[in-house]
């Protein structure tokens, strides 16, 4: 290249970077009249806030409100009436599957360390200290499916007519699942130590 291309080249970039410097000046100047315009309009300020509660008060209420009772309920509080009488408490159950959970974890705490030592006795298993607990919380963690598993198959195949029944029903069923998985697998410990 000769010096007459590389001052028509300079030229051009310098060209460009005039062109480039008057866009960006322009930007600025928009950008600044922007932020003006924004500090200068009065945005909705709120100054106080009244409320009126009167317009809430219910005056008269006709009918009963019923809280926490599912349709069945309903149909059934109707055909009885109320069980109570007025100034008694309600006697409430709580759900069959918080029910069972919490029965079920009480077995779990209160009689499976002492399950697990007799199995572990039987099959001459030796187990560390804080081992049992171990099994009982990862038996604790299964017990929501198997209590929602055995419901399932009691109202499938089963002519459970109560709600006690079915309580027994599942309760016996997890106790003896939870049983035969403790012996057998104390016995796999066994075979494996073997």
């Amino acid at each position: 290249m000769n010096s007459t291309n590389w001052s028509n080249y300079l030229n051009d970039i310098h060209e460009y970077m005039k062109q480039q410097e008057t866009i960006i000046q322009t930007l600025m100047s928009r950008v600044n009249q922007l932020e003006e315009s924004l500090q200068h309009t009065n945005s909705n300020k709120i100054e106080k806030v009244e409320y009126h509660f009167d317009q809430l008060k219910i005056e008269h209420l006709d009918g009963t409100l019923h809280i926490g009772l599912s349709p069945q309920d309903l149909v059934n509080l109707e055909e009885n009436g109320f069980p109570n009488q007025p100034g008694t408490p309600p006697n409430y159950q709580p759900p069959l599957k918080q029910t069972l959970q919490s029965e079920l974890s009480s077995y779990l705490n209160d009689s499976g360390p002492t399950i697990i030592r007799q199995l572990a006795s039987d099959h001459n298993v030796t187990l560390d200290d804080g081992y049992p607990s171990i099994l009982i919380k990862d038996i604790e963690k299964q017990l929501p499916g198997r209590i929602a598993y055995h419901e399932n198959e009691a109202t499938k195949h089963r002519k459970i007519q109560s709600r006690e029944e079915l309580h027994a029903y599942i309760t016996n069923k997890i106790k003896s699942e939870i049983n035969q998985s403790l012996a057998s697998y104390m016995q796999s410990s066994n075979q494996k130590g073997e």
